[in-house]
């Protein structure tokens, strides 16, 4: 059974409390409320019932993700490019050949 997401009704803030009152351990109210334990801590910390740092999980979405990688892209594909002209142009500037030229030459 998958756990629920999103808000809370006022009927589960209503459980979470009541349950919390009585003593309840997070994990025996998560899985009463069919939440997680980080939600129900949380919630519990919204609530002011605990003391503690709401720790929320910042997801990219995936137009974020298609957005870097775009960037990602033309950035490499730039570098290799310049990089390629300057080889062409002026061939002493290339690493990789002073480093060949330097082991097996010298």
């Amino acid at each position: 059974m998958t756990r629920r997401t999103g808000r809370y009704t006022k009927e589960e803030t209503a459980n979470l409390i009541k349950m919390f009152n009585d003593g309840y351990s997070t994990y025996k109210i998560c899985r009463n409320l069919n939440r997680s334990q980080k939600s129900i801590r949380n919630n519990l910390i919204r609530l002011g019932l605990i003391n503690g740092v709401i720790t929320p999980v910042k997801t990219k979405t995936e137009k974020e993700n298609k957005k870097f990688l775009l960037i990602d892209f033309f950035y490499h594909f730039f570098l290799v490019t310049f990089l390629t002209m300057i080889f062409v142009v002026e061939p002493r500037l290339n690493i990789l050949e002073i480093i060949i030229f330097s082991i097996f030459y010298h």
